[in-house]
This record gives structure tokens, sequence and C-alpha cells, in this order.
């Protein structure tokens, strides 16, 4: 492929990348009006924000996965999305919580295509040390997915109604999604074609047995339990301490989220890559470095009173818990071949994505609701008279918003604990080398 070639081809693959994602934070961004309307607690919220999505997620990307290895990688992340843009319309006409429930599956199996597939591609397509900072700008989708779809889904919310907000964001992913399929070109395998194609028990053994990949995984995975449970419910901390509506909410939401992983991802692409041009060692103390300093300033901001004190801090903060993903992945590929790469990604995000998505946020959703609970006292007080929205009453709302705010500070030190993690990885990346030197 030419240089002008592999740039549209990251690019297009950032789209796919950013629409999945979207579909997998679309339901924060409305979550207090959907909790209005089919009368839900946090812990709800967390399962149709997270588990629903995750578990179904999972169970679809490795099959995905191996379907890549011996198909047209390009073709089949189009088509997958495609799938999950029609089903993210479908829930705007959702009418029961069942129902919202069953769209989230559907959207999860559109969303397993748009991540494993594309990075095996750019491992295709560009050489070991430029992998980081690639993969890096691959994942710049998320970013502007987050900054832009934040702000438009909290707009069309406010304006139109949240069920507008997913009738909008599937029709345009399926737009993404038809460009892709006529315009995104697969490129050419560097393993030979008669290479052996580990099955996916071998690709698993094979990063179990390395103590780097375990100790990346867990890393990465307690960032991720971090990540989704904080973002799940960040739009509803702002609606809830600082009375903002959801278009305003989906800005602060989209500003923090937007611009810190934005920054974040190209800081710890080209950062790792800079650091290991000095010692293939250093790369990972980047994103552990990161996480370390951006925990204190994140509940920094969180204690603060002063919106753009907070919103300030919050984001400079938020940047560290973005470096990880760039330099994990590049790792990862290092251990392994064009044909098992798509399945060795898709094996990583499997775990980091249950650990992270999957319990994430109905924990962070379940420790509001019981700190909820004791901040409002009495047994049974809380989830009684507050049913109906934590407007019903001045406790309600402060009772609500503490307990939310205490939720959200405790998951933010599994950032540290993954942080820990990564630095002990980076012990043994001295030692990696390309796996059949691709």
């Amino acid at each position: 492929m030419t240089t002008t070639q592999r740039r549209v081809a990251v690019l297009l693959l950032a789209l796919l990348n950013a629409f999945g994602f979207i579909d997998r934070v679309l339901v924060a961004l409305v979550a207090e009006r959907i909790k209005a309307d089919y009368l839900l607690n946090d812990f709800q919220i967390g399962l149709l924000g997270g588990t629903a999505f995750a578990i179904v997620n999972a169970m679809a990307s490795v099959p995905i996965a191996r379907m890549a290895e011996r198909t047209n990688r390009a073709r089949l992340t189009a088509l997958f999305l495609l799938v999950g843009s029609g089903f993210t319309a479908l829930l705007g006409q959702a009418g029961s919580f069942a129902q919202l429930l069953a769209c989230r599956l559907g959207m999860a199996v559109g969303s397993a295509a748009t991540e494993a597939p594309p990075h095996s591609m750019i491992s295709d397509m560009y050489p070991p040390e430029r992998r980081a900072s690639a993969i890096s700008l691959f994942m710049l989708g998320v970013p502007l997915a987050a900054l832009f779809g934040s702000f438009a889904g909290g707009a069309i919310a406010q304006a139109y109604g949240w069920r507008a907000t997913f009738h909008a964001f599937g029709l345009v992913g399926g737009g993404i999604g038809v460009i892709c399929l006529l315009w995104l070109k697969e490129p050419a395998r560097m393993a030979p074609e008669t290479a052996a194609r580990p099955g996916t028990l071998a690709v698993l053994r094979l990063m179990g047995s390395s103590r780097v990949l375990s100790l990346i995984v867990a890393g990465v995975a307690c960032i991720s339990l971090g990540s989704y449970g904080v973002n799940t419910f960040l739009p509803a901390f702002f609606s809830r301490h600082f009375g903002m509506d959801t278009a305003q909410a989906g800005l602060m939401f989209g500003l923090i989220s937007g611009v810190a992983s934005m920054v974040g991802t190209l800081a710890g692409g080209y950062g790792a890559q800079w650091a290991a041009r000095r010692g293939a060692g250093r790369m990972l103390w980047v994103p552990a470095a990161g996480v370390w300093l951006g925990v204190p300033l994140f509940l920094l901001g969180m204690a603060s009173g002063v919106l753009p004190v907070a919103v300030g801090l919050m984001l400079v903060g938020s940047c560290g818990f973005y470096m990880a993903m760039g330099p994990a992945i590049a790792t990862l590929h290092g251990h392994l071949d064009s044909y098992s790469r798509a399945t060795g990604s898709a094996l990583f995000l499997v775990i980091i994505h249950m650990v992270g998505q999957g319990f994430g946020p109905p924990m962070v959703g379940r420790l509001s609701d019981v700190l909820s609970q004791a901040l409002y006292g009495g047994v049974g007080g809380f989830a009684a008279d507050c049913a109906r929205g934590v407007a019903a009453s001045p406790a309600c709302a402060a009772a609500s918003a503490g307990g939310l705010q205490w939720s959200i500070a405790a998951f933010s030190l599994f950032f540290v604990v993954g942080g820990v993690l990564l630095a002990m990885a980076t012990r043994g990346t001295s030692a990696m080398r390309e796996a059949a030197h691709a």
C-alpha cells in the first residue's frame, strides 16, 4: 500500500472505531432521561450501559476475529458496523426495559468487529517500530466520538428527546458503514500464506504463558474497570452536582473524555514510541506514570464545587487514563503474526471489556445506590422516597449526588492498580522479540 492509501485506511478505520465506541457509551449520555422514563435505579442503568453490552460483545468478538484471520477484514468490519447501527436506530423505538436490553445486545454484536480486525490490519500496514503510534492514530476515533458525539447526542436529546439520539447515530453510523464497505481496502498480510494459523486456544496459551502479556492484560483490565465505571456515570455526576440539563452534561462529558482521550492516546502512543527507542523496557513506563499522575488531579477536580476548576482538573487528570492502549496493543502484536493478531486482540479486548464494561458500571451504580441510601438515612428510605427521581426533594438530590460522587472517586483508584501492573510488566519488555520477524 502507498502512504496515501495507508492514511486513508487508518482514517476510515478510525471512523469505524468511533461509531463502535459511540454504541458503547450512548446510554450514558441519556441515562438520566431513560432512568426517569422507566423508573430505573443506578444499578439497572449500569447493567444497561455496561454488562448487557459487554457480555454479548465479548461472546461475539472472538468468533468474528477468527473470521477475520481467514476472510477480508475490511469488508467484515464494515458489515458488522451496519448491523450495530441498525440496532442503535431500533433502540430509539424500544417500549420497555426488556426491549432496551435486546437492542443493546444487537449493538454489541455490531461493535464487536470494530477493534480487533482493524488492529490486525494496521499491524500489516506498518512496521513494528511504528505500530504504537499508528494504532494510537486509529484510536483517535474514540476521543473524537466522545467529544463531538457526546455534545451532539446531548443536544439532540435535549431538543428532541432521548429516542432521537439513537435514531440519529444509527443513521450516521450506517452511512459510515456503507462508505467503508465501498472504499476501505484490505491490506496484504505480512506473514506468508503458508504460515501456521494457530487456533484460539493456542493464541490464548501463548498469551497466558508470557509474564509480560499477562501483566499488561491485568493492568489494562484494571484501567478499563475504572474507566467504564467512571465514564458511565460522569454525565449524571454533572447533572446532579451542578444542576445541568442533558445537553450541558453531555458537553462536559464530551470535553473531559473527548479531549483527555485524544491527548492521552497520542501522548501514550508517541511517548511510548519515543521511550522504546531508548530501551524496549521503557515503553510501558509512559502509561504507568500517566495514570499515577492523573488520579490525584481527577479526585481534586471531583471535590471542587467550582465548575471551571472541576472540569479543568478532571480533564488534565483524565489524560493519563487513556495512554495505555496503544503501547499495550503494540506489545501484544510483537508476540503474534498476521494470522493470529486479530484473535490476540479479540481475546485481549474480551478480557478488558468484560472486566471494565461488564463489572465497572453496575458496580459503580450499586455502590452509588448504597452510599446514597446511607447519606439519606433510614432503612429503605431513599429507594421509597426518591423512586421518581432525585428532584423529589432536596434531601433526595443531595444524597444521590453525594453517593455518586463517592462511588466514582472510589473506582478511580483502579487506575492506580493498573499503573502498578504495567510498571511490573516493563521488566520483561526489554526481552520482547517480534514473532516471525513480522
